[in-house]
């Protein structure tokens, strides 16, 4: 299957302090709630918008490994700092909050249950305005050929250049 698929349905959220580690979210999975991407965690307490903290995703999914595919997971925002760990293992990180970035998830996920834990950092003051935390935009699983065109990286220009602006090697 090649596709792309909008991959915003059945997160669940953990608020933890600043610093939180990976290992002791662990200890905390039934704690986690279920939340709509996207999700914007700073806004929940109106008293404290800009209250430092760390916000923890997690999703589990089932995917069937094909070694001719290749899969990538696309956040369209994640404010701010961010790490995305699969099956245990850090997968990547981004620390600006307003770009896209995609992962080459293929060499994390495997055949059968898989489960992906993002971590959103928060730490005030870091804007001059209001700028949310969490997944605050949609998230996309998308599958390809191992041979592909990256999405939002290749551009052709249909317009005709002008011929005396290029100049052959002699």
């Amino acid at each position: 299957m090649n596709g792309k698929i909008l991959w915003n349905d059945g997160w669940s959220f953990l608020k933890t302090e600043a610093g939180t580690t990976y290992e002791q979210v662990i200890s905390r999975l039934q704690e986690f709630k279920a939340v709509d991407i996207p999700h914007d965690w700073l806004i929940y307490d109106a008293l404290n918008l800009y209250e430092n903290g760390t916000g923890w995703y997690k999703k589990s999914f089932v995917y069937e490994q094909n070694q001719d595919k290749k899969a990538f997971v696309t956040f369209e925002g994640i404010y701010m700092d961010s790490t995305v760990y699969i099956n245990g293992k850090k997968a990547g990180e981004w620390k600006y909050g307003y770009s896209a970035f995609t992962l080459d998830v293929t060499d994390f996920i495997k055949s059968g249950e898989n489960e992906i834990l993002v971590s959103a950092c928060f730490m005030s003051p870091n804007s001059r305005w209001y700028s949310g935390a969490g997944i605050y935009r949609d998230v996309w699983f998308k599958v390809t050929d191992r041979t592909y065109l990256p999405e939002n990286t290749v551009y052709i220009s249909t317009k005709k250049q002008d011929e005396k602006s290029f100049s052959a090697p002699s």
